[in-house]
């Protein structure tokens, strides 16, 4: 073997020990030379000054970009610039793992909810049904909420948000399709249980006492957790960018983003664009182990149909869409398509499908309360509303649609 005891006896058979100082050298290279035992350390430390060189380039390329923006806005030099940054975050541990060194953590998340004296194992959303379904909004879940204009998507997602931050989780919500201001209408009007117009347009002859119902509304809206960015048009650099820098500062529970349609893209590759955004959230949902919730569009097939519930093919985009989400849930109300001389039964009725999920009753439905009104949507209770029979003159009967309930 080679080391310093062996070397300086082979030298000195030799008779060539002046070639190594009498040996003194030997030993200062046993002494300074690396050991394959500290091979991790040494590794790490090499990792720690690229790292600090990376800094340094990602630094002055930022300042450069600062002198010569060649026709960039500063929106747009400050995303990139935080995209720089968060890259140089030191990359998550993965690979494979022997099953059993986990077991022992798994066991004890397990025992854990054994004793927890409940089902609920996510975040509990404002609907029992649909607690009862999904046992709450999971972590590192992207759950993909759909359905036609004026469904209610954009409710339930401000509920979702809402209801989470008032119980003091820390709720960040992109609204790319409304405003702050209209952000805060909704979900005052929520909170309060007051009617949706009033605060939108209060008169003092309309007040039926609903400012003072307001004023406690507001004041606990003030103290929660909800974290707003309405900025229209967003890329998807900028959202992660975004979403980054708010976790950074204080960590989300969960994400809620109103709606995946409206990012800005590049219509040509809108299949993959969608796609991208639906996967740097679920992204960043696995990262920072909290669910997500996105709004999206369905197409326009639907209004074509006799049965006009959503289905998994008219997600715009649905290929992607439908392979990136986790959990994909549709809204549908049958009343929406009454026309003056047909109304259906079901008024006031809105229906949740679950059309795709693990580890949660996929195909359930859930009907919830349309309380637009007050923009909410409420559990439903009693049974839904029967479809009645209308005897005719002559006595033929035919089937009409009751609005009664």
């Amino acid at each position: 073997p080679f080391d310093a005891v062996t070397l300086g006896e082979w030298f000195e058979s030799q008779g060539k020990l002046e070639i190594v100082d009498g040996g003194a050298y030997l030993i200062e290279l046993a002494s300074t030379t690396p050991s394959a035992a500290n091979v991790v350390a040494y590794a790490e430390i090499v990792v720690e000054h690229a790292g600090r060189r990376r800094l340094i380039e990602a630094g002055t390329d930022i300042v450069s970009a600062g002198f010569n923006a060649d026709g960039r806005e500063l929106s747009e030099l400050l995303t990139d610039a935080g995209n720089r940054i968060a890259e140089l975050q030191p990359a998550q541990r993965g690979g494979l793992q022997r099953a059993g060194d986990s077991l022992k953590a798994w066991y004890e998340s397990w025992g854990a909810k054994y004793g927890s004296g409940t089902k609920m194992t996510g975040m509990p959303t404002p609907w029992h049904d649909f607690n009862e379904v999904t046992r709450g909004l999971q972590p590192a879940t992207l759950y993909l909420l759909a359905a036609r204009p004026s469904m209610g998507k954009s409710v339930a997602g401000l509920n979702l948000a809402l209801f989470c931050a008032m119980r003091g989780k820390t709720a960040g919500l992109f609204s790319l399709e409304m405003s702050m201001n209209d952000c805060h209408d909704r979900n005052i009007a929520s909170l309060a249980r007051v009617p949706h117009e009033f605060v939108t347009s209060p008169t003092e002859f309309g007040d039926d006492d609903y400012s003072a119902k307001m004023a406690p509304a507001i004041r606990d809206l003030m103290k929660a957790p909800l974290y707003i960015d309405d900025t229209p048009s967003l890329s998807i650099r900028q959202f992660e960018a975004r979403a980054r820098r708010m976790h950074q500062r204080k960590p989300l529970d969960i994400l809620v983003i109103d709606h995946i349609h409206d990012f800005k893209i590049d219509p040509k590759l809108a299949r993959f664009e969608y796609g991208a955004i639906a996967q740097k959230a679920k992204d960043l949902g696995k990262e920072w182990g909290i669910p997500v919730v996105a709004l999206a569009q369905l197409n326009r097939n639907v209004t074509g149909r006799t049965e006009r519930r959503p289905m998994l093919s008219d997600l715009r985009e649905s290929g992607e869409l439908e392979q990136k989400a986790d959990v994909i849930i549709f809204l549908h109300r049958e009343d929406y398509y009454d026309t003056p001389d047909q109304k259906t039964h079901l008024q006031g009725v809105v229906e949740m499908h679950f059309a795709k999920g693990r580890n949660i009753q996929a195909g359930a439905r859930i009907n919830l309360k349309n309380s637009f009104d007050q923009m909410r949507l409420d559990d439903w209770e009693g049974p839904l509303p029967q479809f009645v029979q209308e005897e005719k003159k002559g006595g033929k009967s035919a089937g009409y649609f009751s609005k009664k309930f």
